[in-house]
């Protein structure tokens, strides 16, 4: 469980640490800046991620607010997903291929990160 847990955080780091130096350089680029601020939504995502993964390997006490925060964060990205899956199936039919593994996974994701949480070692008193 913490392996897949490990895998599916990794991705994500992978993905939206991408995403937000996307964003950086476009924002840098265009010399307007405007998607520069765009870029602290998936900058924090993945630093959310990289805590988890810090938390998991035992590097550093791991931070049990991060583990709740990025399960909810998982589930609202895939109640969002659901959402933009429902009101564009009507005109592709082809997107469920496409929504129906991410929705899975980041459900997965949200649970395997509550469970973990549960499982952290009690700090010090």
């Amino acid at each position: 469980m913490k392996i897949v847990l490990a895998i599916f955080c990794g991705l994500m780091v992978l993905f939206a640490g991408g995403c937000a130096l996307l964003l950086m350089g476009d924002g840098a680029f265009s010399g307007s800046g405007g998607s520069v601020p765009f870029a602290l939504i998936p900058g924090g995502i993945a630093a959310l991620n990289v805590l988890v993964l810090v938390g998991l390997f035992g590097k550093s006490p791991p931070q049990r607010w991060a583990f709740y925060l990025l399960a909810g964060v998982d589930v609202a990205a895939a109640l969002i997903l659901a959402l933009i899956w429902a009101s564009l199936a009507s005109q592709m039919a082809d997107v469920i291929v496409i929504a129906l593994p991410l929705i899975g996974a980041l459900v997965l994701k949200a649970v395997l990160t509550f469970v973990m949480a549960r499982r952290l070692p009690r700090g010090p008193a």
